[in-house]
This record gives C-alpha cells, sequence and structure tokens, in this order.
C-alpha cells in the first residue's frame, strides 16, 4: 500500500500564492541614465530629490506629496510651495553646487533617491545603493532624455502609465509649435542668444537645451556651433553675431540693464529693436532642465513670431499645462511671465 503523503492541490495554490506575494520576490530592477542597473523594491513612497530638475519633474508627475527631502533651494520657492505647501517642512539635503548631506539623506529612509550626474552624483548613488537605498541619477539635458527622465521616475514610483500621458502631452505642445514653423525658410529665422546663470556674456552651447529651445521655436542658437555647456564670450563676439533676439535666464536679469546701456551694443539688432527679454516665469524656471522647458519653446516662439502665434495662444496653453499637472494656473500660484525688459 503506497502511504506517502501528497499535499492537496489547495495547498500548491497557497504555497504559489505566498512565492508571488514575498517582499523577497517583489519589485523590479531599472536602468538609469547612466547606464546603472539599480533594484526597486516596491513603489517609491518617500522619494529625495537632490537638484532642481529632479524636483521639478517630480512635481510634473504629482508626486510632490512623497517628497520626504529635497535640494535646499526647492524648499521655500514660490512654484514648490504653491503647488504643495508642505514641502517647506521637507528636509534640505544640500545642493549640487555646495554638496549633499549623505547623513541627513539616509537618516530619511528614503526608497528612492534621485541624483545628478556631474560632480560625485554618480558615486554618491552607488554608495546610497550600497547600504541599501535605491538611488538613481537622472541626465535631462535635452527634450529626449526629460521623456526618459519622466518614465524612469515614474517607472520606480510606480506611476509609469501617468509618466506617458505627460511625456504625450509635452509632445503634442511641442509638435503643434514645430507645425507652424516648419514653413519659415532658413534664411528667415530670428537668430537668438542666451544669456547664462553666470553673466550676460556666458552662453549656452549646441549641446544644451537653451539651444534646443531655440530650435524649437523656429530659431537659431547664434553660439550653436560650441560644444559641452556654458561658454564665456567676449562683447566683440555678441556684436559680431548681432542675434535678433536675447532670452537671458532670471538670475542674469540683476546687472541687465548695465549691459544694455554700454554704448558699443546699441548697434546689435536685438538691443536696437528692443528684442530682448528674461526667460519666463517669475516662480519656475522654463529655460532649467525639467518639463516646464516645454512651455519655454510655446514662449519662445510667440516672442519670435507674433505673426504666427498670439498672447491668447501662449496664455491658452500655459492653463492647460499647469491645470492638469498642477491642478492650478500660473496665476493661481500667483505667478507671471516677468518676461519685460523694455516697457
Amino acid at each position: 500500500m503506497n502511504t506517502s503523503f501528497r499535499p492537496p492541490a489547495l495547498f500548491f495554490s497557497f504555497f504559489f500564492l505566498f512565492i508571488l506575494a514575498s517582499p523577497a520576490l517583489a519589485g523590479w530592477t531599472v536602468t538609469d541614465m547612466v547606464g546603472r542597473k539599480v533594484f526597486i523594491p516596491q513603489k517609491a513612497q518617500r522619494i529625495v530629490t537632490t537638484f532642481k530638475p529632479s524636483t521639478l519633474s517630480v512635481y510634473c508627475l504629482g508626486l510632490a506629496d512623497r517628497l520626504v527631502g529635497v535640494d535646499n533651494e526647492c524648499r521655500y520657492e514660490p512654484f514648490t510651495t504653491g503647488v504643495y505647501p508642505p514641502i517647506a517642512r521637507a528636509a534640505g539635503v544640500g545642493s549640487k553646487s555646495s554638496g549633499l548631506n549623505l547623513e541627513t539623506i539616509v537618516d530619511l529612509k528614503p526608497d528612492l533617491v534621485i541624483l545628478f550626474s556631474q560632480k560625485d552624483g554618480i558615486a554618491l548613488a552607488d554608495r546610497l545603493v550600497g547600504l541599501g537605498i535605491p538611488a538613481i541619477v537622472i541626465v535631462p539635458e535635452d527634450f529626449a532624455k526629460l521623456d526618459q527622465t519622466l518614465l524612469l521616475i515614474g517607472r520606480a514610483a510606480g506611476v509609469e502609465d501617468h509618466a506617458r500621458k505627460m511625456v504625450d502631452l509635452c509632445h503634442e505642445i511641442l509638435s503643434s509649435v514645430q507645425q507652424k514653423v516648419a514653413s519659415i525658410p532658413l534664411s528667415e529665422r530670428k537668430r537668438c542668444y542666451y544669456g547664462g546663470s553666470r553673466g550676460f556674456f556666458s552662453t549656452a552651447s549646441g549641446d544644451m537645451l537653451q539651444s534646443e529651445i531655440f530650435a524649437k521655436a523656429g530659431g537659431i542658437n547664434v553660439s550653436q556651433s560650441f560644444t559641452g555647456y556654458f561658454k564665456r564670450i567676449s562683447p566683440e563676439q555678441f556684436i559680431t553675431w548681432d542675434p535678433d533676439f536675447v532670452a537671458v535666464t532670471r538670475n542674469t536679469r540683476k546687472g541687465l540693464t548695465g549691459v544694455l546701456a554700454r554704448k558699443e551694443l546699441q548697434g546689435v539688432k536685438a538691443i536696437a529693436h528692443k528684442q530682448v527679454y528674461v526667460f519666463p516665469a517669475d516662480i519656475a524656471p522654463w529655460d532649467f532642465p525639467s518639463p516646464l522647458s516645454t512651455l519655454g519653446v510655446v514662449w519662445c516662439a510667440t516672442r519670435l513670431y507674433p505673426d504666427l502665434f498670439s498672447e491668447a495662444e501662449l496664455e491658452q496653453r500655459i492653463d492647460h499645462f499647469f491645470l492638469t499637472l498642477f491642478g492650478k494656473t500660473l496665476t493661481d500660484l500667483g505667478g507671471s511671465l516677468g518676461d519685460r525688459v523694455f516697457p
């Protein structure tokens, strides 16, 4: 007689359900933007961001309420506090420029840390992973990489479908602009100059997002032949380029009046025709790497080609974008374009 024990089929059903639900086997692996493979054990609920593009990207995905630590600057900015006031109570973890506080980050017990590729960002990410904390590196230096950033963070946080919708929204906006500017002959496209955060005579190379913003808006970056990051130029080079349009980052506005008053610059087309602007918006930058730079393209196209893009259309795009992503308009948040330099 066979007396061996034969567990009932129901036993195996419960056994396999237990295995599938086991925390040790849950989670997934993502590949970050510098090729690192990072295991994500669960949907990230306690997120730490370490520089502004990562914080703004998390906000654009509707995940502000999952932030337990952010770069110091973003804790008290009008945009971040306007969209999600409790962010002021999140821990400050330092900054990309002055350094991050590893001890603070670890003490927050995050299940996702988002870092930068420059300086010691990659080494710090590896160190955090060694401590059992998932850490990914993003490189949102152009629009394609901004898409990758949103999808990567979305996957790590378990909101990949929502991230795809945000990417699709940005694509739809950019496509609508490019359809209009496509008919402008190359010889008639406005030549543009970008004044960076290190001063008016520090400009963006052709590798940078700001150059791509000009291109998608139908303009031509006069410094597009440069490579790398920001480049210092001489006033003589600026005069030689003779741009039709100038847009400066908001940090450079402080010294702008003195630069524009310089006698030798008065013949430059952009200055002579009062086509010098400050990049919007006054509560959050549209010329920095984040999904908000999509609006930077719409704004830039409107200022470059007012015959093709109306002010009303610009306002409609801005309201739709802000309401979709943040549930409030730019005006609701106390913001404005704040882009005018000349009366």
